[in-house]
């Protein structure tokens, strides 16, 4: 039995006895781990971008790889549900395999599409605020907010002026805004 044979063999018995929730929860761990250590390994990058967005890579899939598994096993029992010979229990009906892989591969590409995108848009940025990290535009602009603020000089109050008209009435002027400075455009 040579090398080819064996590869052969692995290879088979992979994809005879493989399910797709074992895939994709492998390629979540996988990413999981290997995402954000490439993220902190970036030396070109912000440190505070680095580790906001390491962060949140990691939490995503540490929240994949349950959804995956739940959804990928719960479509299968209802595949089983659906499939299952009432009166051939001993015996492995082959249609209810293949039904339940299929209704599995169905339930991860659903998790992937739907349920994980929405659980990390709710769970995602409460954990990131209580660990105190915003991403680092939000931070840039907060900044500038203060910044802005505190450079703003306090406006003098101009009063409207009480002018005599030609017939010698007097008429109160009301102004919007103060008229002072350099004024651009038409208003």
């Amino acid at each position: 039995m040579g090398l080819a044979d064996s590869i052969k063999k692995v290879c088979h018995k992979l994809g005879t006895n493989n399910k797709p929730t074992y895939v994709v929860m492998a390629i979540a761990t996988v990413k999981g781990i290997a995402r954000p250590t490439f993220t902190m390994m970036d030396k070109t990058e912000n440190p505070e971008t680095k580790k906001y967005t390491a962060l949140r890579e990691g939490l995503t899939e540490v929240i994949a790889i349950p959804a995956y598994w739940a959804c990928g096993e719960l479509s299968a029992k209802a595949a089983k549900k659906l499939f299952e010979n009432k009166n051939a229990k001993e015996v492995i009906n082959p249609a209810l395999k293949k039904a339940q892989t299929n209704f599995m591969f169905v339930g991860v590409c659903t998790a992937a599409l739907f349920v994980i995108p929405a659980v990390c848009s709710i769970v995602i940025k409460p954990i990131m605020d209580k660990l105190g990290l915003k991403t680092p535009e939000k931070k840039k602009q907060m900044q500038q907010k203060l910044d802005a603020i505190s450079q703003v000089a306090p406006q003098p109050v101009v009063k409207p002026e009480v002018k005599p008209a030609n017939n010698n009435y007097y008429v109160n002027t009301y102004m919007a805004r103060p008229q002072m400075g350099l004024r651009v455009g038409g208003l």
